[in-house]
């Protein structure tokens, strides 16, 4: 009765197979697939998740063409119109007082004498005193007090994030300064807020692409 022979140490001279002469029972990655354990081939999310498409952010998504409250960014949905109405409506009661409370300061309670000078300077101080009040509540969060009402907040396209700094002035310049050039800056300032109502994929207002940013709810 024979008996097997152990295996001997391994053979240092001996050649692993390679290339064609490789063991073909060992599974190969297909075509344009990194081997298990490297890395994923360049351009590709080694996480496994959607490439965006040329010209979107690296690592977002677009919500879907004209879908309502569509995702942003796979997490927070946009804000939408009528919440974007809502905080507008509130922000803009609160300029009205602060406004009111100015005019009294310049003309006093008798309207009746009031010079087209003092109507311009009237206008022009309100308005610089609501690009204040926006500027500085995006800077500090995102929100305004009608925002905060409304739950939603005003983030950088980019990446979600904070709008502090120029982004924050920005939006508030195109948003209120217009005001001022009476007539011209009126219908510019009808045709920036509903911009928002047809523009696709962030629902952006003119004053939002300027500052290249978005309203998302919280």
């Amino acid at each position: 009765m024979s008996t097997s022979e152990p295996p001997g140490p391994p053979d240092p001279f001996r050649k692993e197979p390679s290339g064609s002469d490789a063991d073909p029972a060992q599974p190969q990655p297909p075509y344009g697939q990194p081997p298990q354990g490297g890395q994923p081939p360049y351009g590709q999310d080694p996480y496994g998740g959607a490439v965006p498409p040329p010209g979107q952010p690296y690592g977002q998504m677009p919500p879907p063409p004209g879908e309502y409250g569509a995702p942003y960014n796979a997490g927070p949905t946009l804000g939408g119109s009528g919440r974007r109405f809502m905080a507008r409506v509130i922000d803009t009661l609160i300029w009205f007082v602060i406004a009111f409370v100015i005019s009294l300061a310049f003309v006093g309670t008798d309207t009746d004498d009031v010079s087209l000078g003092k109507q311009i300077g009237i206008g022009a101080v309100a308005a610089v005193l609501y690009f204040l009040y926006e500027g500085l509540m995006l800077n500090n969060n995102g929100q305004t007090l009608g925002k905060k009402a409304a739950g939603i907040r005003v983030v950088r396209v980019a990446d979600g994030g904070s709008v502090q700094g120029s982004p924050s002035w920005i939006r508030a310049a195109v948003y209120v300064l217009p005001l001022i050039l009476s007539c011209p800056g009126l219908v510019f300032w009808l045709i920036n807020v509903l911009w928002h109502t047809w523009d696709q994929p962030w629902q952006q207002c003119l004053h939002d692409k300027a500052a290249k940013t978005t309203v998302i709810r919280v």
